[in-house]
């Protein structure tokens, strides 16, 4: 019994030092590498990237690698900086044959960044569904919420009662268009800091696009023509000063889409090889151009689109991995694995078991074993009743060793 007890601090004692080692040499030697900002220009017909490994910290290069002081980058860059371009009296009255305008640039102008986070974060229950055409200046917040389960409920927020004549109009409004329920992924904007109500895009069961919203107190519902198996894994709505289109939309294999203003045709973005549930991904819009920087741990792809949606250009860049630098690959020879709460990719608190690259920490497992051998033999003069924290040394290294020093096997004479 009490040997049992005594294997079962080491355990406890193997997780503790597995988070807890591992967690401190991180944070005293890592050296995260900063992934560049890369935006196409409009006058250069080119990349300019901004911390760059190949060029000095902070420099903007272009991809010719020619340096750019921050004048010339701004000047380079005039949809972006036009505010301060207008400023300095040095903004272009036209490029490319088309006349600059504030507001036109300003509603052109656009950003957002995806990240795997996104899909694994925690998800509302209940979700707002505003008046799309109230006829007031401000969006008001509804006094119901609804849910879309075995049908689509709506519940009064002062009383909790589900409001059963809005429901049964809505859900046989969602049957006739062919939804089957329940709802998978429910995307929108569940604020009024808004300049309009666009509704919900909503996947069913089958994984089939729709898109609902009300509309003077009436259900819209549209089914969006999506390609065959189009694997949808997230869906992020956008509210677009130039409505261009409605949302973005990643699917686990096929790409990234969107869903575009009005006539519900998807537009895919030309970028290859982007799985959602491990890259990043970065989109820069004006009026001219769109750029899409997609990204993993130690790459970054950018894909410069005109308003067509053709490749214009293309740039790439990569540097040393995690374990392909130097405190990486002495993490990998010392530490089998390592054991995180925390996840780059993932808003949820889980249990994350990462083994570490290569086989050279075997060859440390078994020289920790031989150690632990000879600190045993030296202390109870035998091995008798040892072999089992030999096993355990073996198989998680330091962690092991040091567990077994900690709770010492007392009773092996």
């Amino acid at each position: 019994m009490v040997k049992f007890s005594r294997y079962i601090l080491i355990l406890i004692g193997i997780v503790v030092i597995s988070f807890s080692i591992p967690k401190l040499y991180w944070t005293i030697f890592e050296k995260v590498p900063v992934s560049p900002s890369v935006f196409y220009s409009c006058t250069l017909n080119d990349f300019i990237i901004v911390g760059s490994g190949k060029a000095g910290q902070g420099e903007k290069i272009d991809g010719n690698g020619k340096i750019y002081t921050n004048a010339e980058y701004e000047k380079n860059m005039p949809l972006m900086f036009f505010r301060q371009l207008m400023v300095d009296g040095s903004m272009p009255d036209s490029i490319n044959g088309v006349k600059l305008e504030p507001m036109v640039i300003n509603k052109s102008n656009s950003f957002y960044r995806y990240t795997p986070k996104k899909i694994f974060s925690p998800v509302p229950t209940l979700y707002p569904l505003f008046e799309a055409e109230s006829g007031k200046v401000n969006l008001a917040m509804p006094e119901d919420f609804f849910r879309i389960a075995g049908r689509m409920e709506f519940i009064a927020a002062k009383t909790n009662k589900i409001d059963e004549a809005k429901s049964e109009l809505f859900t046989k409004a969602l049957k006739d268009e062919g939804f089957i329920f329940p709802a998978g992924i429910i995307a929108g904007l569940p604020t009024t800091r808004k300049s309009k109500d666009e509704g919900y895009f909503v996947t069913d069961n089958e994984n089939k696009l729709f898109h609902i919203k009300m509309i003077k107190g009436q259900p819209f519902v549209a089914s969006i023509k999506t390609p065959e198996d189009l694997d949808i894994v997230f869906i992020e709505c956008v509210d677009l000063r130039n409505s261009e289109f409605y949302c973005y939309v990643f699917t686990r294999s096929k790409g990234i889409y969107v869903v575009m203003d009005e006539v519900y045709d998807l537009q895919r973005f030309p970028v290859e090889n982007f799985d959602p549930l491990r890259h990043s991904a970065r989109f820069s819009c004006d009026l001219f151009n769109k750029c899409i920087t997609a990204g993993g741990d130690n790459w970054i792809k950018c894909t410069a689109i005109d308003d067509m949606y053709e490749i214009v250009d293309t740039y790439e860049e990569s540097w040393p991995g995690k374990y392909e630098r130097t405190e990486g690959k002495v993490f990998a020879s010392l530490f089998p694995f390592e054991i995180s709460l925390k996840s780059e990719d993932s808003s949820f608190i889980g249990f994350n078991f990462l083994m570490s690259p290569g086989l050279i920490w075997i060859i440390i497992n078994i020289v920790l074993t031989a150690l632990a051998a000879f600190l045993i033999v030296r202390k109870n003069g035998s091995m008798k009743g040892s072999i089992v924290d030999l096993a355990i040394t073996a198989v998680t290294g330091i962690y092991g060793f040091l567990a077994i020093l900690i709770f010492p096997n007392k009773f092996s004479n």
